[in-house]
């Protein structure tokens, strides 16, 4: 439970500094927002560990003073993230013995990590709808660090070093490219309470490809997507804006994926490789089930995320825990 804590620590140090930032100048507009998401397995407080085991990812958002004479709001984004993928569990030995599993063919998923940035423009329509367009350039393989932030973690939580064996076989590194697209269309325009919104997302490259149709169900004190945390759209030109309110509401979104290729699990498409590769499911069933609060200055967030099979060869589904802080700034005048 070292990690969550962790996590945690990291979360409420990030609350505090902005806070004594925030206490110290006045602000004429928040046009400007960073946030900081953690993904984990500890974070479902159940003590699993395997699959997708970490995610921690920085982004930038900073609201464009020109737009289109059709948007609402534009909004740049700029993130850097890290993904990490490992077997069913974190104790394999590299032979098996009568109280743990080993040998390669328990790992039954590649052991990956992904380093990249990725920039995008948001876009949400004076019909809103909303549209990101966005590219990232990434790696597989040693260049994603991958083994050294597994490693750091399992010093942490306390786990010894020869479990990390199974970093010998990850797969094999490579550069990738990727072009991004999410469409959103809520079915009740001007809803404060309830709202439907169907999501398209596709992500083509180099490293991915794969195209997921889900549905965003979301109830209790809410804003539009104009003005919504959920989307990143809380962000203001002025200081006076009436849609500054707070927003708590849960929200579920279930989701059907359809992956041709994806190289945390086949490796580089064009390269030999060393390590351990596998064939994905062409179909991933995705659940999102989470709580959201959102005031003028900050969001906090805290979901579980309920998956299939990513690859054919893993022994059962996986799941973890997010948790996402924001913090929104701009333009000041010290006092």
């Amino acid at each position: 439970m070292k990690a969550t804590k962790v996590c945690i620590l990291v979360f409420f140090t990030l609350l505090f500094s902005t806070t004594l930032v925030a206490q110290k100048s006045k602000v004429s507009a928040l046009d400007q927002q960073l946030t900081f998401t953690c993904d984990n397995n500890f974070l479902l407080f159940n003590g699993e560990d395997g699959y997708y085991t970490s995610g921690l990812f920085l982004r930038y958002d900073r609201l464009r003073s020109k737009t289109w004479q059709q948007a609402a709001k534009q909004i740049f984004s700029f993130e850097v993230g890290q993904q990490i993928y490992t077997a069913h569990s974190r104790k394999i030995l590299p032979n098996p013995t009568q109280q743990f599993p080993g040998g390669l063919d328990e790992i039954d998923r590649p052991i990956a990590g992904y380093l990249y940035g990725k920039a995008s423009l948001n876009t949400v329509f004076k019909s809103h709808k909303f549209l990101s367009i966005g590219i990232s350039v990434g790696s597989i393989g040693q260049n994603s660090l991958g083994r050294e932030t597994y490693a750091f973690w399992h010093r942490v939580i306390g786990v010894k070093e020869h479990w990390n064996w199974v970093w010998d076989h990850q797969v094999e590194e490579k550069l990738g490219l990727n072009l991004h697209s999410t469409f959103a269309t809520p079915l009740l325009a001007e809803a404060r309470r309830l709202q439907i919104t169907p999501i398209t997302e596709s992500t083509v490259g180099t490293s991915f490809i794969d195209f997921t149709q889900a549905i965003l169900f979301q109830y209790g004190k809410l804003l539009t997507i104009t003005n919504s945390s959920y989307w990143h759209t809380k962000l203001q030109p002025t200081a006076d804006e009436g849609s500054r309110r707070h927003e708590l509401f849960f929200y579920y979104k279930p989701s059907l994926s359809y992956q041709l290729y994806n190289a945390t699990i086949e490796g580089g498409r064009f390269n030999e490789q060393q390590g351990i590769s596998l064939s994905p499911e062409p179909f991933v069933f995705s659940h999102e089930i989470g709580l959201r609060f959102s005031s003028p200055r900050y969001c906090l967030a805290y979901q579980f995320v309920l998956q299939s099979k990513e690859a054919k060869s893993q022994f059962r589904n996986q799941a973890y825990g997010s948790l996402v802080l924001s913090f929104r700034f701009g333009r000041a005048i010290n006092g």
